[in-house]
């Protein structure tokens, strides 16, 4: 009956531990969002392996909307933004363009694309710009010189689109970021997040690096 007891309490030690691992999660993927970005090299990913712990992280489009907004807001106060994302059926970039001494509307869709090693590529899908019909790579030029972008995120005029380095995000941390589902339609937006076993502070802990591999 003792021996039944202790089983028992060794299991609910267990799922309470997993329970503040999943807090520690969310709350390291917070930072690595809301933290300022440092220098990038795409596309280098940080490798995944089996001293680091391995979580998958759902997510919706309201959310990541909330926190593109939030990230918008910060860089805007040391410059200029005039443009803002957001996720709808597609990635939507909404600024103006200015062109033969006018300032024009500017809409972009783009189609996301998830790479093998975690990054998204921003297919160009349709640009509206006012009734003026300009070449897609002279739009994405302007986008590319006019429009402040973060380091892991850069424009390709050539290819029709945006290269999002997800694994660059915040580099400087031991955490490693990737994107494994991004269905806009659907509304299913998966990363893959993975966390030095140091982190928890059990990286002798062989039992419960086994439980969480």
């Amino acid at each position: 009956m003792f021996e039944a007891m202790k089983i028992n309490n060794k299991w609910k030690w267990l799922f309470f531990i997993l329970a503040i691992i999943n807090a520690g999660v969310i709350l390291w993927l917070l930072l690595l969002v809301y933290l300022p970005t440092s220098s990038v090299s795409v596309p280098k990913s940080m490798p995944f392996s089996d001293k680091r712990a391995e979580f998958t992280v759902m997510s919706s489009k309201d959310n990541l909307n909330q926190i593109i907004n939030s990230y918008l807001a910060e860089i805007s106060d040391k410059q200029s933004i005039d443009y803002t994302v957001s996720l709808e059926d597609d990635v939507e970039l909404t600024g103006t363009i200015v062109a033969f001494d006018k300032e024009l509307p500017l809409t972009m869709k783009f189609d996301p694309i998830v790479q093998k090693n975690g990054d998204l590529i921003l297919q160009q899908k349709s640009i509206t710009l006012g009734r003026l019909h300009l070449p897609n790579k002279k739009v994405l030029d302007y986008i590319k010189d006019n429009y402040p972008m973060p380091e892991w995120i850069i424009v390709n005029p050539d290819e029709e689109n945006v290269y999002v380095a997800v694994t660059q995000i915040n580099p400087g941390y031991e955490l490693g970021l990737r994107a494994s589902t991004f269905n806009l339609k659907k509304d299913q937006l998966a990363f893959e997040l993975t966390v030095p076993h140091e982190t928890f502070g059990f990286s002798q802990s062989s039992w419960l690096k086994k439980l969480i591999k």
